[in-house]
């Protein structure tokens, strides 16, 4: 039977947190006979399937045990940051870079530990140097996004949209699992685009339907009227293909079956990192230099209405007073593309020029961005 929660076993006062029901027997046991490695592994799954607070309980028995190495110190380093000891696990952290400035675990421990007590400024340079040093290390990338990317999910605001701007057309290009093609579910006519749609992970509403063919081919071959029965695009989600120059081919193609009144919004313009904003994908936390497109705007367009909402992982540009007859675009689209193609200079998060006409994150910010 288990002992009550009030009971002590021999030894539990050597822990931080006693477990009352178990014998420290029990617990050299576990370790009898391992490596501090296999010690490791079986405290992260302890972690996994009872909580940081046992698994503190477990490294502190480990180290008793004359374990010490640097594996178990960051999986105490983490077990206790999980516990809400930051200070104990930046102790931890610090001593194991001190030893080890290059550990890049330590340092992303360090970044998260940060950021958890009030100094997001040096979790971003923190995230920052483990992305330089390893574009793969998991979840830096998307970390340093949620920092300088704050508020709601792209989707969440996308969502927002089509409850401000109530469309009646919707078109997608870049329909993937079919997520963002659902929030048309209130439009008379949606359509998504994509060359392989893949598996949708949601039920289409009746009113939508796709396209398996690329963007460059739906534009050449749909009008208004044989794609959305002779009324013009409301709104239009671009999310396709993440080279620049896609991206302002279907801006192009969007414009034209859209009206003056109506709205496009490009996805992945405002990368983090510069690995995240190459041409080439290098990392798994990849939105392409589709940026490009809304430099591209600004100079060769500046008769567009352009907003961009810093929503998580890349922003949103929301273009409106729209030119369905320009021939600006189409015109130069080749002397554009060779002067943007080997554009580098990725702006830092935070820091984007005025001309980007940032808004905020939230309703007030979406508001303006759409000239409510």
């Amino acid at each position: 039977m288990a002992k009550s929660c009030g009971a002590t076993q021999p030894g539990a006062d050597r822990f931080s947190y006693p477990l009352p029901w178990l014998e420290r027997a029990q617990i050299e046991r576990l370790f009898s006979g391992g490596s501090e490695a296999e010690a490791v592994l079986l405290i992260q799954q302890i972690q996994r399937l009872s909580g940081p607070a046992t698994a503190v309980v477990y490294c502190e028995a480990a180290r008793d045990l004359g374990y010490g190495g640097t594996g178990l110190r960051l999986t105490e380093a983490i077990a206790r940051a999980g516990t809400g000891e930051l200070l104990r696990a930046r102790a931890l952290a610090e001593e194991i870079l001190s030893a080890s400035p290059g550990n890049l675990s330590a340092l992303h421990l360090l970044a998260h530990i940060s950021v958890a007590s009030g100094d997001p400024t040096t979790g971003c340079d923190l995230f920052g140097r483990v992305v330089a040093e390893c574009p793969e290390f998991p979840g830096a990338q998307a970390a340093l996004a949620g920092l300088a990317l704050p508020g709601p999910h792209y989707r969440e605001v996308l969502a927002r949209l089509h409850a401000l701007l109530c469309p009646e057309t919707y078109l997608e290009i870049g329909v993937e699992t079919g997520v963002t093609l659902a929030l048309a579910a209130e439009c008379r006519i949606a359509v998504g685009v994509d060359p392989d749609p893949g598996a949708l992970e949601v039920r289409l509403p009746s009113c939508a339907r796709t396209h398996a063919m690329t963007s460059d081919a739906f534009f050449a071959a749909e009008t208004r009227e044989s794609a959305f029965g002779g009324r013009p695009v409301d709104l239009t989600f671009i999310d396709g293909l993440h080279w620049f120059e896609q991206a302002l081919r279907d801006f192009v193609g969007a414009e034209r079956l859209s009206a003056k009144e109506s709205t496009i919004v490009l996805h992945d313009c405002l990368p983090v990192t510069d690995v995240s904003a190459e041409r080439e994908r290098r990392s798994t936390f990849w939105v392409g230099d589709t940026w490009k497109a809304l430099e591209c705007l600004l100079d060769a367009r500046p008769d567009l209405r352009v907003r961009v909402v810093p929503a998580w992982p890349s922003g949103l540009v929301v273009v409106r007073n729209l030119d369905p007859r320009s021939t600006v675009l189409p015109r130069d689209m080749d002397v554009l593309v060779a002067r943007y193609r080997d554009r580098e200079e990725v702006h830092r998060p935070g820091k984007w020029p005025a001309r980007y006409g940032i808004v905020s994150n939230d309703e007030a910010g979406l508001r303006e961005a759409i000239g409510s």
